[in-house]
Protein backbone atom coordinates (compact mmCIF):
# COMPACT_ATOMS: atom_id res chain seq x y z
CA UNK A 1 0.00 0.00 0.00
CA UNK A 2 1.57 3.40 -0.78
CA UNK A 3 2.68 5.73 1.93
CA UNK A 4 0.83 9.59 2.21
CA UNK A 5 4.00 10.85 1.10
CA UNK A 6 4.59 8.52 -2.33
CA UNK A 7 1.71 9.89 -3.77
CA UNK A 8 1.68 11.94 -6.46
CA UNK A 9 0.77 16.00 -6.15
CA UNK A 10 -3.01 16.63 -7.40
CA UNK A 11 -2.96 19.16 -10.20
CA UNK A 12 -4.22 21.64 -7.62
CA UNK A 13 -1.35 21.17 -5.72
CA UNK A 14 0.84 21.41 -8.66
CA UNK A 15 -0.64 24.44 -9.65
CA UNK A 16 -0.52 26.23 -5.97
CA UNK A 17 2.98 25.62 -6.12
CA UNK A 18 3.94 27.10 -9.10
CA UNK A 19 1.90 29.75 -8.55
CA UNK A 20 3.65 30.72 -5.38
CA UNK A 21 7.21 30.44 -6.98
CA UNK A 22 6.07 32.50 -9.88
CA UNK A 23 4.71 34.98 -6.98
CA UNK A 24 8.10 34.51 -4.97
CA UNK A 25 9.82 35.41 -8.24
CA UNK A 26 7.81 38.41 -8.60
CA UNK A 27 8.49 39.32 -5.24
CA UNK A 28 12.47 39.06 -5.82
CA UNK A 29 12.34 40.79 -9.19
CA UNK A 30 10.32 43.99 -8.03
CA UNK A 31 12.40 44.15 -4.70
CA UNK A 32 15.62 44.29 -7.08
CA UNK A 33 13.62 46.80 -9.72
CA UNK A 34 13.09 49.00 -6.59
CA UNK A 35 16.62 49.38 -5.97
CA UNK A 36 18.12 50.86 -9.14
CA UNK A 37 18.13 53.89 -9.59
CA UNK A 38 15.97 55.73 -12.43
CA UNK A 39 18.71 56.08 -14.80
CA UNK A 40 19.29 52.16 -14.47
CA UNK A 41 15.69 51.34 -15.06
CA UNK A 42 15.87 53.44 -17.94
CA UNK A 43 19.12 51.07 -18.95
CA UNK A 44 16.91 48.29 -19.02
CA UNK A 45 14.38 48.88 -21.95
CA UNK A 46 11.92 47.99 -20.00
CA UNK A 47 8.09 48.42 -21.57
CA UNK A 48 6.68 52.27 -20.73
CA UNK A 49 4.06 50.28 -18.47
CA UNK A 50 5.75 48.29 -16.32
CA UNK A 51 8.87 51.31 -16.23
CA UNK A 52 6.56 53.84 -14.96
CA UNK A 53 5.38 51.27 -12.36
CA UNK A 54 8.48 50.80 -11.01
CA UNK A 55 8.99 54.81 -11.20
CA UNK A 56 5.86 54.90 -8.89
CA UNK A 57 6.93 52.28 -6.29
CA UNK A 58 9.84 53.81 -5.88
CA UNK A 59 8.73 57.04 -5.07
CA UNK A 60 6.79 55.74 -1.79
CA UNK A 61 8.94 56.64 1.24
CA UNK A 62 6.25 55.51 3.95
CA UNK A 63 7.72 51.96 5.12
CA UNK A 64 3.97 50.26 5.31
CA UNK A 65 3.06 51.95 1.82
CA UNK A 66 6.36 51.19 0.15
CA UNK A 67 6.10 47.01 1.01
CA UNK A 68 2.54 47.57 -0.32
CA UNK A 69 3.70 49.60 -3.81
CA UNK A 70 6.49 46.71 -3.39
CA UNK A 71 3.67 44.12 -4.16
CA UNK A 72 1.52 45.96 -6.41
CA UNK A 73 4.87 46.22 -8.56
CA UNK A 74 5.24 42.50 -8.49
CA UNK A 75 1.48 41.77 -9.37
CA UNK A 76 2.35 43.80 -12.54
CA UNK A 77 5.75 42.01 -13.22
CA UNK A 78 3.47 38.57 -13.21
CA UNK A 79 1.91 40.46 -15.89
CA UNK A 80 5.31 40.75 -18.21
CA UNK A 81 7.84 38.32 -19.07
CA UNK A 82 9.84 37.50 -15.61
CA UNK A 83 12.56 35.42 -17.89
CA UNK A 84 12.94 39.03 -20.52
CA UNK A 85 13.15 41.02 -16.91
CA UNK A 86 15.54 39.07 -15.60
CA UNK A 87 17.57 38.70 -18.55
CA UNK A 88 17.83 42.39 -18.85
CA UNK A 89 18.78 42.67 -15.31
CA UNK A 90 21.43 40.18 -15.57
CA UNK A 91 22.89 41.51 -18.98
CA UNK A 92 23.01 45.27 -17.22
CA UNK A 93 25.13 43.56 -14.20
CA UNK A 94 27.54 42.36 -16.41
CA UNK A 95 27.80 45.71 -18.27
CA UNK A 96 28.40 47.42 -14.95
CA UNK A 97 30.61 44.65 -13.48
CA UNK A 98 32.45 45.88 -17.10
CA UNK A 99 32.49 49.34 -16.64
CA UNK A 100 33.67 48.77 -13.31
CA UNK A 101 36.77 47.02 -14.69
CA UNK A 102 37.10 49.50 -17.22
CA UNK A 103 37.20 52.55 -14.75
CA UNK A 104 40.01 50.69 -12.43
CA UNK A 105 42.38 49.87 -15.23
CA UNK A 106 41.90 52.91 -16.52
CA UNK A 107 42.78 54.61 -12.79
CA UNK A 108 45.99 52.44 -12.66
CA UNK A 109 47.16 53.42 -16.24
CA UNK A 110 46.72 56.79 -14.75
CA UNK A 111 49.13 56.19 -12.04
CA UNK A 112 51.33 54.60 -13.81
CA UNK A 113 51.95 57.18 -16.88
CA UNK A 114 51.87 59.92 -13.83
CA UNK A 115 54.77 57.91 -12.08
CA UNK A 116 56.75 56.60 -14.74
CA UNK A 117 55.99 59.29 -17.17
CA UNK A 118 55.48 59.14 -21.02
CA UNK A 119 58.03 56.15 -21.07
CA UNK A 120 55.49 53.99 -19.40
CA UNK A 121 53.12 54.17 -22.37
CA UNK A 122 54.94 51.80 -24.32
CA UNK A 123 53.04 49.09 -22.75
CA UNK A 124 49.50 50.65 -23.27
CA UNK A 125 47.59 48.75 -25.77
CA UNK A 126 47.63 50.61 -28.74
CA UNK A 127 50.65 52.39 -27.67
CA UNK A 128 51.16 56.49 -26.74
CA UNK A 129 49.61 58.89 -29.09
CA UNK A 130 50.09 62.52 -29.51
CA UNK A 131 47.95 63.79 -26.83
CA UNK A 132 49.13 61.64 -24.20
CA UNK A 133 52.63 63.40 -23.25
CA UNK A 134 50.83 66.85 -22.89
CA UNK A 135 48.65 65.97 -20.86
CA UNK A 136 51.29 63.19 -18.64
CA UNK A 137 53.55 65.85 -18.54
CA UNK A 138 49.90 68.69 -17.16
CA UNK A 139 49.62 65.56 -14.87
CA UNK A 140 53.05 65.71 -13.13
CA UNK A 141 53.37 69.22 -13.29
CA UNK A 142 49.70 69.14 -11.72
CA UNK A 143 50.66 66.62 -8.69
CA UNK A 144 54.06 68.37 -8.10
CA UNK A 145 52.67 71.68 -7.18
CA UNK A 146 49.65 70.99 -5.21
CA UNK A 147 46.82 72.46 -8.29
CA UNK A 148 43.57 71.09 -8.16
CA UNK A 149 43.40 67.85 -10.55
CA UNK A 150 41.93 69.05 -13.39
CA UNK A 151 44.98 67.42 -15.72
CA UNK A 152 44.38 64.33 -13.80
CA UNK A 153 41.32 64.31 -14.68
CA UNK A 154 41.85 65.07 -17.96
CA UNK A 155 44.61 62.09 -18.25
CA UNK A 156 42.13 59.93 -16.92
CA UNK A 157 39.12 60.48 -19.18
CA UNK A 158 41.62 60.32 -22.49
CA UNK A 159 42.68 56.51 -20.99
CA UNK A 160 39.34 55.34 -20.34
CA UNK A 161 38.12 56.51 -23.95
CA UNK A 162 41.07 54.80 -25.22
CA UNK A 163 40.47 51.54 -23.42
CA UNK A 164 36.70 51.19 -24.23
CA UNK A 165 38.22 51.42 -27.71
CA UNK A 166 40.57 49.14 -27.97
Amino acid sequence: MPDDNDRDESRRQVARRERRAAGDRSARLAHTLMSLRPSELDALGLDEDLREAALRARAVTSLVARRRAERSLAGDLRRADLDDVERRLASADSSAAADARLFKLAESWRARLIDGGVSAAAELPGGPDDKLPALVADAQRERATGKPRGAARALFRHLLSRLAAG
